[in-house]
């Protein structure tokens, strides 16, 4: 109904506009690249979800709702932490609610009125400013199917953990794997120099002529994947046996994406970024079971809903950057280049690098001024969303509960 493969091309325009935004920003701030990157992420699921952009990176729906997503992303490792734990430790599941906490976990202190993500979908449905929106479909549909408020809540906030958190950690793992491999740009500039030249960037009308930067896409999806367990749980609807080992009926079953994307029998040399493992008739290239070549989304029934609006996003943000600029190392006091660590990740079911410097620049003066032309034009249309939530996380549930 919001992120399902038929709609999401409906979301290509603005989505287009957003990545011109980007690469706009990126010429003038190219320092915050991190925040950029989730100003980007987040916007495209608010208009998506709510029919509003977020249109900086210091609006606090950003930091507050991304810092929320990555908490529960390192609550949710099987086995590490509470709420999780109780996988390991079944019998804590047992205990009555008043006396375990953790089995609280991202609920805790919600208020006794509407959840937060509720609010913000009640706010757009009311302001008749706003664009159509998932949120209006929410509410249309919510009749029918009896949804609760924390049922409504759910829905129009699993668009921001999503979409907003995961895309903006690719496009992160992608600055970083340019800067360690730096050689990967090459072909990549010749074939956008041939087929876009330098006075337009890439439309997703190009991407049947690019199938050196679709390779590139396709590479750090499988290089550095944010969800290291693959996507939703699974379990079997009858006792299985698997290699010797008994899976019982109803027992959660879920992927190790780490170790399928870094097997050597697909991906010899797996840590070393190489694009040419998705080209055609490469020497590089193996036979994988997936049609795609990777499994970050997932795989089955269960496969990630978002997957379409996250690979088209992700390939138009990342053709453009790479036709519009270089993106390199950074310099110390003396000129040399600092080293960057591919290993050097956050700890959680999703990952991204932790901080690193690096060198963003124009590739040349035309470039330059098409990115300026561009991002003014993607700002204009972008207009028509413009709109300001009066609702703050940090804030909302301290208010809910006087």
């Amino acid at each position: 109904m919001g992120v399902g493969l038929q709609q999401v091309r409906n979301y290509r325009g603005f989505q287009n506009d957003e990545s011109k935004v980007v690469a706009f920003d990126l010429l003038h701030e190219p320092k915050e690249y991190v925040k950029h990157f989730e100003r980007y992420a987040t916007s495209v699921v608010s208009i998506i979800g709510f029919g509003r952009r977020v249109a900086t990176f210091t609006d606090p729906i950003i930091t507050e709702v991304i810092a929320v997503m990555q908490r529960a992303a390192e609550l949710n490792v099987p086995g590490k932490t509470f709420p999780m734990l109780m996988e390991s430790f079944p019998f804590l599941a047992k205990f009555p609610n008043w006396m375990a906490p953790w089995k609280q976990g991202l609920g805790k202190g919600q208020g006794r009125g509407r959840p937060f993500f509720y609010a913000l979908a009640e706010e757009a449905v009311n302001n008749p400013n706003l664009e159509n929106c998932y949120a209006r479909k929410i509410f249309e549909e919510a009749p029918k199917h009896n949804l609760s408020r924390q049922e409504i809540s759910s829905l129009s906030g699993n668009l921001f953990g999503a979409g907003s958190d995961t895309s903006s950690s690719t496009l992160v793992t992608f600055v970083l794997a340019c800067c360690a491999f730096p050689e990967t740009l090459t072909k990549a500039w010749e074939e956008l120099d041939r087929v876009v030249g330098p006075h337009r960037s890439p439309t997703f009308q190009d991407e049947a002529d690019l199938p050196y930067v679709k390779a590139f896409v396709k590479e750090v999806l499988r290089w550095r994947s944010v969800a290291i367990i693959g996507g939703q749980p699974h379990a079997p609807i009858k006792d299985d046996h698997y290699k010797g080992w008994l899976i019982p009926r109803n027992t959660w079953v879920q992927g190790n994406v780490w170790a399928i994307h870094h097997h050597e029998r697909e991906f010899p040399d797996p840590d070393r970024f190489n694009p040419d493992r998705y080209v055609k008739d490469s020497p590089d290239q193996r036979p994988f079971p997936g049609e795609k070549g990777y499994m970050t989304f997932g795989w089955g029934r269960r496969v990630c809903s978002g997957q379409g609006l996250a690979e088209q996003g992700t390939f138009i943000t990342i053709a453009r950057l790479i036709w519009g600029f270089r993106i390199e190392k950074a310099l110390d006091d003396q000129g040399c280049e600092k080293p960057v660590d591919i290993f050097d990740y956050t700890n959680g079911l999703n990952m991204r690098p932790n901080p690193f410097d690096c060198r963003i620049t124009p590739r040349n003066t035309e470039i330059r001024a098409a990115i300026e032309r561009e991002g003014r034009q993607a700002l204009q249309d972008l207009s028509r969303y413009d709109g300001e939530t009066q609702y703050r996380m940090s804030t909302y549930y301290a208010a809910e509960k006087l």
